[in-house]
């Protein structure tokens, strides 16, 4: 059975004065999306009024959906005349009256291809931009990419009309620059307070098969004033591949290296939560050298946003 995922954008329009150039500054938040047509897959950031557009999809195990609109400073032959600094907020959440299908990994790239944020399960992310004054219009392509892991857990474990996930786009602009902060509806603790140790050992070959192979640990330390409760981390690892783990759940591993791990549910604070300046460690076998770092980790929990300004270091 196929699940729904359901996606919410808008064509956000700002007042006409942008056109002008006549305010300093200013910003401006579309919130609350609701279902409308599913043609206007653009945000553009000139004219006047504000549009939605709303569309359904559905997927199963195994299978990768793609959704892709446009960041626009012009419609027609109107191009904004200021500088345009822009905020494009992804928040991947449960659906309204269900829980989220916790597989899924939402992936965002620009135009070229090249990652720029991931989430697994929930998660809230920010994706900064601008254009500068030119005398023609600009343009950018975003591109969600929605993967359900074969290696994940079975379709049967996500029957029925209780999952659902939902993937929200909010878009502000500003003739100054943005910056990128949390959603005040989830709190997170400060970013780049979360650090990160992943440490592996020297490489040996399994004298049967004649793979290598190599022992990892990773340790997340919060060292905010905030706990992370009932914690969970993703990351990327291209080359090396993660086997399995103790004192964690190894949730879903994608063919691309994307992990989910989470906290084991042992209904023992110090090992389910990150309590303010303490540590959680975890680890297990892995396929590979040890040579390659993670990236584009984020860590969060029940109580929390997903933090992924996280500090990473790596001790071969």
């Amino acid at each position: 059975m196929k699940r729904i995922i359901l996606f919410l954008a808008l064509v956000l329009a700002m007042v006409s004065s942008i056109a002008a150039g006549t305010l300093a500054s200013y910003t401006v938040a579309i919130d609350n999306l609701a279902g409308g047509s599913v043609v206007a897959k653009e945000f553009i950031f000139v004219g006047e009024g504000t549009d939605t557009f709303q569309e359904g999809l559905k997927i199963a195990p195994s299978e990768t959906l793609q959704w892709q609109f446009k960041v626009k400073n012009y419609e027609k032959y109107v191009i904004s005349e200021t500088d345009i600094y822009y905020k494009l907020t992804f928040s991947i959440s449960a659906s309204p009256g269900k829980k989220a299908i916790e597989p899924l990994t939402v992936t965002v790239r620009d135009g070229m291809g090249t990652i720029l944020n991931q989430v697994t399960g929930v998660g809230t992310f920010d994706l900064l931009g601008s254009f500068l004054l030119a005398e023609t219009g600009q343009e950018r392509d975003i591109l969600v990419e929605i993967a359900w892991p074969s290696e994940s857990k079975s379709d049967k474990d996500y029957a029925g009309e209780k999952f659902g996930t939902s993937i929200i786009v909010d878009a502000q602009a500003s003739q100054v620059p943005l910056d990128s902060s949390p959603n005040p509806e989830t709190p997170e603790p400060e970013q780049g307070q979360v650090s990160v140790l992943y440490e592996t050992t020297p490489p040996w070959q399994n004298g049967q098969s004649g793979e290598y192979q190599y022992q990892y640990k990773i340790t997340i330390t919060n060292n905010s004033s905030v706990p992370i409760e009932d914690w969970f981390m993703t990351f990327l690892l291209q080359s090396d591949r993660l086997n399995n783990a103790w004192n964690a759940k190894l949730i879903s591993r994608s063919p691309q290296g994307i992990y989910r791990f989470e906290n084991p549910a042992y209904n023992n604070v110090s090992m389910d939560n990150i309590l303010p300046g303490q540590s959680v460690s975890f680890g297990g076998l892995a396929s590979g050298m040890g040579v390659d770092t993670l990236q584009n980790i984020g860590v969060g929990g029940s109580n929390t946003g997903l933090i992924s300004n996280v500090n990473v270091i790596h001790q071969p």
